[in-house]
């Protein structure tokens, strides 16, 4: 609920209360309304440490599920470097999922192996395994995972110095959650979006990318992304204001 819906409800509550009602009834609501106001304390501070729904977490080291404990063992052989164990750790976890139609986690799956092969500079690898991903998701019609999934590809292109192809896979992934709904992947696609732009020059786009950002964090309550990106859309609007001067 808006904060200024909640300021006029108490504000209605606070005159029933005072004009109306018998005494019994009084106690009654003001119980109430400190429930009320407690609840909504709890939902603003959920909001203020926002986090992205479904964000991938390493399982515990006892993990009951089978897929859970293998993740587990890919992430501890990628701490310690050894790559082919890592994907195929993370490869049977994908078999176990497939097989009780997870895709979902099947699709977040690929894009860890594509982390993987992407610190180890294995760049075929890792965008296959990008691209994997990315299939999954368009036949679940997720528009958030495939587009975070090519902003992945994007990432690993602009790690790679081909910032044409960074630019094409950030371009389709904005394009992808274009309508969808306010969420924390879509403004990082935007602000990833915007830090390509910049480093090709491009400020005037770079800026509108910032912005678009900023909007969707202010849509989902997230007050942590949005004074990190504040600062440098200020900057960009005062070079473009001693541009025009």
């Amino acid at each position: 609920m808006p904060l200024e819906y909640n300021e006029c409800f108490l504000q209605f509550l606070g005159n029933m209360i005072l004009k109306n009602l018998q005494p019994r009834t009084k106690s009654i609501l003001i119980v109430g309304l400190v429930i009320f106001i407690g609840i909504s304390f709890i939902v603003s501070l959920g909001y203020f440490f926002y986090n992205e729904p479904n964000k991938p977490l390493t399982p515990p080291i006892n993990a009951k599920d089978e897929a859970g404990r293998l993740i587990q063992l890919a992430s501890q052989n990628f701490f310690y470097h050894e790559l082919d164990q890592a994907v195929e750790n993370y490869e049977k976890a994908i078999k176990l999922f497939e097989n009780r139609s997870d895709f979902k986690r099947a699709a977040r799956t690929y894009e860890s192996i594509g982390d993987v092969y992407k610190f180890f500079h294995e760049s075929k690898e890792a965008e296959n395994a990008y691209l994997s991903a990315i299939k999954y998701y368009k036949k679940l019609n997720d528009k958030i995972g495939e587009g975070r999934a090519m902003k992945r590809m994007g990432d690993f292109y602009m790690k790679l110095s081909k910032l044409d192809k960074a630019g094409e896979w950030f371009y389709k992934a904005a394009m992808k959650v274009r309508d969808a709904k306010p969420h924390i992947v879509k403004a990082k696609i935007y602000e990833t979006q915007g830090h390509y732009f910049l480093k090709s020059e491009q400020v005037p786009k770079a800026l509108e990318s910032f912005q678009q950002a900023k909007d969707v964090l202010d849509e989902i309550g997230y007050p942590l992304g949005y004074d990190n990106i504040s600062p440098m859309i200020q900057k960009l609007k005062r070079q473009q204001k001693k541009k025009s001067t």
